[in-house]
């Protein structure tokens, strides 16, 4: 296990070098290669893997990002049997959460009705989620706030947010949850063993995907990182 970074100014050919790298990996008799790039670019990133390692060269390389990653891992180890909620089923049952207990909030009873503020506190949850804060973590951290205003605020938000984990959790899960159950997977996954790992594309990982490179870092030969920086 090994960690390398690659950095250079934006131009200055990171994914190139990456590209050059997994074709003389993927050259040798038994090398593996994946880049791990976001959802977005992956299209762009399978043509550019195509013509650098050709057709025969994607038998031991593969674009993944972190949610083809999750799909592939939980091929393997279980999980695809999972009920998901999706983004609307999420905005519903957050409305549903915050109009049964809005004669309980503070701050946020009378935002309850107002236009917008279901997708807010939905974005809200995903964002506390991707940080790694649970409902008690954010308990927590309200304990310890002297401003009476934001503590309110934090009180509310933690009130929506558990009502939130405990109803989903009784027949779904969040799709904000798959990274989570990815980082618990990839000990029992062989996906990794050996391969060599390049992380490109990516101008911040928040706190959940860094803890899944982590775990690939544990399996894989090598993870190498790109970085959009200055040499100095």
């Amino acid at each position: 296990m090994s960690l390398r970074f690659i950095y250079g100014r934006a131009g200055s050919g990171k994914t190139h070098f990456c590209l050059s790298e997994i074709e003389r990996i993927v050259s040798g008799s038994d090398g593996r290669a994946l880049l791990l790039v976001p959802e977005d670019f992956s299209f762009q990133a399978e043509k550019d893997l195509l013509d650098a390692v050709g057709d025969k060269g994607l038998l031991q390389a593969r674009v993944l990002s972190f949610k083809r990653m999750a799909y592939s891992v939980f091929s393997e180890v279980g999980g695809l049997t999972r009920r998901h909620m999706n983004g609307a089923g999420k905005c519903m049952l957050v409305y549903r959460i915050m109009d049964k207990c809005k004669g309980e909030l503070k701050v946020f009873k009378r935002a309850v009705k107002m236009r917008g503020f279901v997708d807010t506190m939905s974005d809200t949850i995903t964002e506390l989620k991707e940080y790694g804060i649970s409902p008690e973590d954010l308990m927590g951290a309200s304990l310890v706030i002297d401003d009476d205003g934001l503590k309110d605020k934090a009180c509310d938000i933690l009130r929506i947010y558990s009502a939130f984990e405990s109803a989903l959790h009784q027949n779904y899960i969040d799709s904000d949850d798959d990274l989570i159950l990815l980082s618990q997977s990839l000990d029992r996954s062989r996906m990794f063993d050996g391969a060599e790992v390049f992380v490109d594309g990516f101008s911040l990982l928040t706190p959940q995907q860094r803890r899944v490179i982590e775990g690939v870092a544990r399996k894989a030969k090598r993870v190498n990182v790109t970085l959009c920086m200055d040499a100095a």
